[in-house]
């Protein structure tokens, strides 16, 4: 009996052993792979960091013009975050950073879901969509991962702590510089559905939009509320009525009753439909933004509004 007892002490403390050097190889994978989902996050936002601020101000928190203020910094404080994390800078404090920072995220979904809302936070950016109640799921899971870190990486430091400080701080700088920039570099055919030579089919618009399969036509993608919406307007009637133009239609992420207001006071000479945020903005970046059509497949794109009136008066055709 008292050999039996050996033995089985003997395998427990085998098996405590396996567990207590295979605890920090699980910490470091949760603090990984927590780490490259707050980078990816920052990344994917830093794309179109205008229309994070958009989704941010949806939510009646703060406003306009302090959530156009707010989403470049938190870009940069998750870009920043998902680093420290990679790093191990701090790891205390990032674990504790970043677990505050999703029972946030979870605590905003909750009260968009109360409020009826059905578009999720834009955690990843634009152009991923997802549920509200999905986004909860998912923040849940990250947070089991900093949990995780947490207890089986009690006392972990990285090697060469200045540099681990020194890449924290070039990724919050570099980040706010990338955001900055990145409504003027050219990356719009690789985050958006808008190409030329892609088929009106791959752009899946709603199906009550007039068929574009057929002919010419110049779409203009704007805000009826925008303060330049009057005189664009006024420009996109003038190609829709010129002799031979292609015809004009435009759609607008606006309410129905921005899009009918404005149609009483501009008076356009072509249609506008109004199409859901979250499915226009597969198209674009920033407005206003016009693509020409030609037998259903896209030939021009151009965000000037006088340089696609003079090309498509000029159209020739293919």
């Amino acid at each position: 009996m008292t050999e039996n007892a050996t033995i089985d002490q003997i395998r427990a403390g085998r098996m405590q052993g396996r567990l207590r050097r295979a605890l920090p190889w699980l910490g470091h994978a949760a603090r990984i792979v927590l780490g490259l989902v707050f980078l990816v996050a920052g990344l994917t936002k830093m794309v179109d960091p205008a229309e994070f601020g958009h989704q941010i101000a949806d939510y009646g928190i703060i406003g306009e013009q302090l959530a156009t203020l707010a989403a470049p910094l938190l870009i940069a404080f998750e870009t920043a975050l998902g680093i420290a994390l990679l790093v191990g800078f701090r790891l205390r404090v990032s674990l504790l950073t970043a677990s505050t920072l999703l029972v946030f995220f979870i605590a905003v979904e909750a009260y968009g879901i109360a409020a009826g809302r059905a578009e999720s936070c834009g955690c990843f950016g634009a152009y991923l969509q997802r549920t509200p109640g999905e986004v909860i799921v998912e923040d849940l899971l990250f947070l089991l991962l900093s949990v995780v870190a947490w207890f089986a990486l009690p006392a972990w430091h990285p090697r060469r702590a200045r540099v681990a400080a020194a890449a924290v701080i070039i990724a919050a700088v570099g980040s706010v510089a990338l955001a900055a920039a990145s409504p003027h570099l050219p990356i719009d055919p690789y985050v958006t559905r808008l190409a030329v030579g892609r088929s009106i089919e791959a752009l899946q618009l709603p199906g009550d939009l007039p068929s574009l399969g057929e002919g010419r036509h110049l779409v203009a993608l704007f805000e009826v509320t925008s303060p330049d919406a009057i005189d664009l307007a006024a420009r996109l009637s003038d190609i829709a009525t010129a002799p031979g133009a292609p015809g004009v239609l435009a759609l607008s992420p606006s309410s129905d009753e921005d899009r009918t207001a404005f149609s009483w006071s501009a008076a356009p000479e072509f249609d506008i439909y109004s199409v859901d945020r979250p499915v226009l903005k597969r198209l674009y970046r920033r407005l206003p933004l016009f693509f020409a059509v030609d037998s259903g497949r896209i030939v021009g794109i151009d965000d000037d509004a006088g340089r696609v009136a003079e090309d498509l008066l000029t159209w020739e055709g293919s």
